[in-house]
């Protein structure tokens, strides 16, 4: 698996796939038993979570709830011993980033969980990490708030040029916030492409099936509804390539059959 600098990139997959035991391997919090993990040239499979250069956002936020808003993102300049001005500068222009400007003296527990979610952001991103590692931190969010903060998340990576690997099963939200979408599967890679490609041609059986809403038959099923001989063994076709006529339409860009409603 090969990131590039300063992509947005998604692990996807169903639960149980490995997505976060990954994300866990790349921030030293999980023994990787095989394989090893480079970040800019330098192996870091066995370093320190804390000397990896890596900040992380988890589902729960995990926020200081005695600590302001303010306090929260700066505890990680304070633990790299930065000057006081140094902190409240950097504090000052992050929340402005994420949009809480206004928020530094508040508490968490007087936040929205979007509000939330972004302080969490700006807590991991203050520290300018090499790579932010995001594991599911908008599953708990209901859905209108979610969109927005798709939004938000990739206004933010692009603002500060962080390279982010997002972790979600929600397909949705990687085809619209990521330069490169690796779908796992059993602890393997199914397939890595750009989102467009990723929707348009899936590269396996289980690609076509997670991916959008692909019609999947058999080569025996396909010939006998359309009487040609499939080139493969199993044939994917998308609902928004069906169209339905009461008329015998023009055959030469497509394959016509017959057929009959039963379900409305």
């Amino acid at each position: 698996l090969d990131i590039e600098k300063g992509q947005l990139v998604t692990l996807l997959g169903p639960s149980g796939c490995g997505k976060s035991t990954l994300l866990r391997c790349l921030a030293g919090l999980e023994t990787v038993t095989s394989g090893k993990i480079w970040l800019d040239g330098k192996e870091i499979t066995n370093v320190e979570p804390r000397k990896r250069d890596i900040g992380m956002v988890l589902q729960q936020y995990s926020l200081f709830p005695n600590l302001t808003v303010e306090k929260n993102v700066a505890f990680g300049l304070q633990l790299k011993k930065m000057s006081k001005n140094q902190i409240d500068t950097k504090v000052k222009e992050m929340l402005e980033i994420v949009g809480l400007g206004d928020k530094g003296k508040s508490y968490p527990s007087q936040l929205s969980g979007g509000q939330q979610q972004r302080a969490a952001l700006a807590r991991a991103i203050v520290t300018e990490p090499k790579v932010l590692l995001l594991d599911e931190p908008l599953s708990a969010i209901d859905a209108l708030l979610r969109k927005s903060l798709q939004m938000e998340i990739r206004r933010i990576q692009r603002e500060t040029d962080i390279t982010a690997i997002f972790v979600t099963h929600d397909q949705n939200e990687a085809m619209v916030m990521s330069d490169m979408i690796h779908l796992l599967y059993d602890g393997k890679i199914e397939q890595s492409a750009e989102p467009a490609q990723m929707y348009a041609r899936p590269a396996t059986k289980f690609a076509a099936s997670f991916i959008g809403s692909y019609n999947i038959i058999s080569s025996e099923e396909f010939q006998k509804m359309t009487g040609t001989k499939a080139e493969s063994e199993t044939i994917a076709f998308r609902p928004e390539s069906v169209k339905l006529s009461e008329e015998r339409p023009d055959e030469t860009d497509s394959y016509v059959f017959r057929g009959k409603i039963v379900d409305g």
